[in-house]
């Protein structure tokens, strides 16, 4: 009971210190510029990404017993000639994210987990050239589009972070 009393008056605390007005505290709130909101923006989004997709991989991985070096592998479309099991594993994790749903690709999905990353025109235009890349059956399906889409999202990934020089 003592430590749940605790526990609540340290709650208590910390909720204040939250919420209060940053001028209490001596200092007045800072905005960002448009062109550091914008990048911030981006990175939050790119940051929510890939937690999401940190969790689907971690939850496929078990499912399918792969490893993370195969797993990885696959995503980045490095695997000639995947089996019905590892395309299967693209599969889960768009089905994960939500990404397929209904026996088709969801593009809204896509467009709500994607859009601040990647911008609307750019996703939709990847999204609606990769739609008709066929599959025999639903993890085909998938993987076909993944291995359709992955190298153009690579290259916006490319725009987003420079290389370490």
């Amino acid at each position: 009971m003592k430590s749940t009393t605790s526990y609540c008056i340290l709650v208590a605390v910390l909720f204040c210190l939250c919420v209060s007005n940053t001028e209490a505290f001596g200092r007045k709130a800072k905005k960002l510029n448009p062109e550091l909101e914008a990048k911030f923006d981006v990175l939050t989004a790119w940051i929510a990404y890939r937690l999401n997709l940190k969790h689907a991989k971690e939850a496929c991985i078990g499912e399918y017993g792969f490893t993370d070096e195969l797993a990885t592998s696959l995503v980045k479309v490095q695997v000639a000639n995947p089996s019905d099991r590892e395309k299967c594993y693209v599969n889960c994790l768009y089905t994960k994210l939500v990404f397929y749903n209904n026996n088709q690709i969801n593009t809204q999905a896509m467009k709500e987990s994607l859009i601040e990353i990647v911008g609307e025109e750019r996703l939709l235009q990847i999204v609606n050239s990769c739609l008709n890349a066929g599959g025999a059956n639903d993890c085909d399906k998938v993987y076909k589009f993944h291995a359709c889409a992955s190298p153009e999202f690579d290259k916006v990934r490319g725009d987003i972070f420079q290389p370490d020089e």
